[in-house]
């Protein structure tokens, strides 16, 4: 089955995931403890399905422990620490062109395959972006999630510290890992937004390829409270989707299960509808319009800027 009927095909559960789970973080402590068992069978189920969509036999498998995870993050390939300084770059300048980025970061032309490599990596995390095209090429920027422009809310703050929390307890983690953890899409504003202020202020940092952790300095020596790698790392039965499906149903029976009996409010599974009124949904369909080229980058600015008053 082509990938992207996977996704389609697991999208409606994940999203049933998603909100209950966050359902359950949103319990005082004493609440949220009584049914840990559950949410945390949930939030494992949840990163067993992407990891079912997603997983392929091959060199870019995550890895298999905690300790392979580490020796990854701390050892780094040269394409990961040139997509570190490819971000750092374009953070210092308006934009550049793919042959001043590869000058600027010591790279032996556009064409130079970790160059290449490095500027995919970049991009997939999220933190780059084509702005335009000259006769010098094409033209690149940060994305709002890596401009330094951070947002500071007491609810991107609230998520901020509940990443920082996260990573205090595993040291080092995938964006699945962190979103699943705390109930949102892994592309979902206000955890960018927050992952941009943790990184920004030290409290974490990027790894590529989708791994964040705690700085090199902390994570070397680091023990972890619990090794969440080898529990997601893909297997012959996870290429299963619809045993994988299966097992988040039923685990987000259990957890819904659980919280009614605590007296929790539950909704009906189902995720909150967006409204016209949220400003992160709509700067979300505003990424998507300007990235159709139904925007141009200007009105994307400006419409943003708009939406971000109202947080």
């Amino acid at each position: 089955m082509p990938l992207v009927l996977y996704a389609a095909r697991a999208l409606p559960t994940l999203k049933r995931g998603y909100s209950v789970v966050r359902q359950w973080k949103s319990l005082p402590p004493e609440e949220r403890a009584h049914v840990q068992e559950h949410g945390r069978r949930a939030v494992l189920a949840i990163m067993a399905v992407k990891v079912a969509v997603t997983a392929e036999r091959s060199a870019g498998d995550p890895p298999a422990s905690w300790d392979a995870a580490v020796d990854r993050a701390l050892r780094g390939s040269p394409a990961e620490r040139m997509a570190k300084a490819v971000v750092a770059h374009l953070q210092s300048v308006p934009e550049a062109t793919a042959d001043q980025i590869a000058a600027a970061v010591g790279a032996a032309g556009k064409d130079d395959s970790t160059f290449q490599n490095a500027m995919d990596m970049a991009r997939a995390d999220g933190y780059i972006r084509r702005t335009g095209v000259t006769m010098r090429g094409l033209k690149w920027d940060t994305t709002e999630w890596a401009d330094l422009q951070l947002l500071d809310t007491p609810h991107i703050r609230t998520i901020e510290g509940g990443i920082v929390a996260f990573l205090a307890e595993v040291g080092v983690a995938s964006v699945d890992h962190i979103s699943g953890e705390l109930g949102l899409e892994d592309d979902a504003p206000e955890l960018l937004a927050a992952m941009e202020r943790a990184i920004t202020d030290g409290s974490v940092s990027w790894y590529c390829n989708g791994v964040y952790g705690l700085p090199p300095g902390r994570l070397e020596g680091f023990a972890p409270k619990r090794d969440l790698w080898a529990r997601t790392v893909p297997d012959e039965d996870d290429k299963d989707l619809g045993g994988a499906l299966g097992e988040l149903e039923s685990a987000i029976a259990g957890l819904a299960g659980a919280l009614k009996s605590g007296g929790a409010q539950m909704d009906s599974g189902e995720p909150p509808q967006a409204s016209g009124n949220d400003p992160y949904e709509g700067i979300k369909r505003l990424r998507e319009l300007y990235d159709a080229g139904v925007l141009t980058e200007t009105e994307f600015t400006a419409k943003k800027a708009e939406l971000l008053q109202r947080i």
